[in-house]
């Protein structure tokens, strides 16, 4: 049996009358507590947020051109190489 990690905060927030019941409803449905069903949501939510972020999927074909991609030399590109050798908007005075 998995041990129940402590919580020790809160989350506030407000919500329609519509989302409160939709929200309500499914909790009932899923037979669990309306902050259960939000905190689940809301986590679920969030990690595919961050995987979003760090983890993609290809196809072997979609793959093999990415490492080629990588593979590759860099292109000589002055008009880049010009704009990153420049001070930033930000640090110019």
């Amino acid at each position: 049996m998995p041990v129940a990690m402590r919580k020790e905060h809160r989350f506030h927030l407000r919500a329609s009358e519509r989302d409160v019941s939709t929200i309500s409803r499914a909790a009932a449905f899923a037979g669990v507590s309306v902050s259960a069903f939000i905190l689940e949501s809301a986590s679920e939510r969030a990690e595919r947020t961050l995987a979003d972020q760090t983890h993609f999927v290809l196809s072997g074909e979609q793959w093999q051109a990415f490492i080629e991609a990588l593979d590759r030399p860099a292109r000589h590109l002055p008009q880049l190489e010009k704009l990153l050798r420049e001070p930033s908007i930000l640090e110019r005075a």
